[in-house]
């Protein structure tokens, strides 16, 4: 099993979400496949995101579903899945804040 970064990707993450790639990377394993991550903190984002203070990256789907991403990665996360060609999973730490 390989971890790819995409010519280009620079950064890191912080905590919360290293732990989330962590789990998510044993997660494709188990699948028998490579991880493949296309974002970190580079890039062209939303003024506001979540990338630039290195709590969101973007992986390739690679056929996998968005509610079983989000099931591995947790309450405290967002997973979006774009609709168009790009075969990319967005993911995010924003924790829920309790009532």
């Amino acid at each position: 099993m390989t971890i790819w970064l995409k010519q280009g990707v620079l950064g890191d993450l912080r905590r919360d979400a290293r732990r989330c790639k962590g789990r998510l990377v044993e997660f494709y394993e188990k699948q028998g496949l490579d991880f493949f991550i296309t974002s970190l903190r580079e890039g062209n984002h939303h003024p506001a995101s979540c990338h630039y203070e290195g709590d969101a990256f973007d992986f390739k789907r690679q056929g996998q579903e968005k509610g079983e991403i989000q099931r591995v990665c947790g309450k405290d996360f967002d997973v979006v899945g774009y609709s168009d060609e790009r075969d990319i999973f967005h993911v995010e730490f924003d924790p829920k804040l309790l009532d």
